[in-house]
């Protein structure tokens, strides 16, 4: 078999043009052909290594072509090719269960896309639609449980405590991440990601935040093998973590704000999510309607090429921006400020 060079099917071959020419947004119709397209290949390569072959080259195509939707601007655009690679990947996996790339590639996807959904939720309920807030929170739950499954499977594969990550006990489990190292990184962000994200959905069912201990031991552990993952994400997520509650179960707004500055200092303060973490999640609640409305502004304000490579986080950045200051008269007690 050494040297073989398998002949590509003309449907799959399609697929790979188009990953390869940086294109990710498919119509509808376009994306179901190639994904029964993907799960034919066994049939049409006459041969499972062959196909499992392909498969993997495909996903380092797939996995090089990334930074080209980093560099994307066009929130529109953005969400339609997270959102056509969502059952692309899913068809992968059927093929190549265990490949951790595309394991972790798949959890980034779903929590990507849970994003988009959580955005569109936070529409929903501002303008009274509590039917479709329901709906779609209901759908980033499962979005982002599916993403916390899969890169808790990466893990699983170096240690077996993590495919009982929820309810193995917690000195096994703290254990486990002890034993993690740096490449292990990615994975772990992104299962704690998904985790914590799906608990502050549902921040009324004692059974959900009753993990988040668990969550928080896995973001301290990414910062000790490498703060400076995905902007500095595991800061962030300590920002919400000590910014968004009250000061009896844990808040702390000096600790927010302290997260708050590694993240600017990690990217140079040019990551502008994390000007709406500072207005979200410490001055929103310490009723600073000054800095609630300087820090969104400034947002706003900033060019596009703030952080040059990173437009997507800086698009994403000002619709959120946008949003929440346009709210800023009834979330203050005006006659306060």
């Amino acid at each position: 078999m050494r040297g073989l060079k398998p002949r590509i099917p003309e449907p799959f071959r399609e697929i790979l043009s188009l990953i390869k020419g940086g294109i990710f947004y498919m119509r509808q119709n376009l994306l179901r052909t190639h994904i029964f397209a993907l799960l034919l290949l066994p049939i049409l390569l006459g041969g499972c290594s062959l196909t499992k072959l392909t498969v993997g080259r495909t996903v380092i195509v797939y996995s090089q072509a990334g930074a080209a939707l980093q560099r994307e601007a066009d929130l529109t655009l953005i969400e339609a090719s997270v959102r056509g690679n969502l059952k692309t990947f899913e068809g992968m996996l059927e093929i190549v269960p265990e490949n951790p790339t595309l394991l972790i590639m798949t959890s980034r996807a779903f929590s990507s896309y849970a994003g988009f959904v959580e955005d569109k939720m936070e529409d929903a309920e501002i303008a009274g639609d509590t039917d479709t807030a329901a709906d779609l929170r209901a759908r980033a739950i499962d979005y982002y449980g599916r993403s916390r499954r899969y890169a808790l499977k990466v893990l699983s594969q170096s240690n077996k405590t993590f495919s009982e990550a929820p309810t193995v006990g917690s000195v096994v489990f703290e254990g486990a991440l002890r034993r993690l190292k740096k490449p292990q990184v990615e994975p772990l962000f992104w299962a704690a990601y998904a985790w914590a994200r799906g608990i502050s959905l549902q921040k009324d069912n004692p059974m959900q935040v009753i993990d988040l201990p668990r969550v928080e031991a896995m973001m301290r552990r990414v910062i000790e093998l490498d703060e400076t993952f995905y902007y500095g994400g595991a800061h962030l997520f300590f920002t919400v973590y000590y910014g968004d509650r009250a000061a009896s179960i844990g808040g702390n707004p000096e600790k927010a704000m302290e997260h708050i500055k590694h993240v600017d200092r990690i990217n140079q303060d040019r990551f502008l999510l994390s000007k709406f973490y500072l207005a979200r999640y410490y001055a929103y609640p310490q009723q600073n309607a000054a800095l609630y409305k300087e820090a969104l502004q400034a947002v706003l304000d900033a060019p596009m090429d703030v952080y040059p490579g990173h437009e997507a986080a800086t698009a994403i950045a000002k619709s959120r921006a946008k949003r929440w200051l346009a709210q800023a008269d009834t979330l203050f007690d005006t006659a306060t400020e």
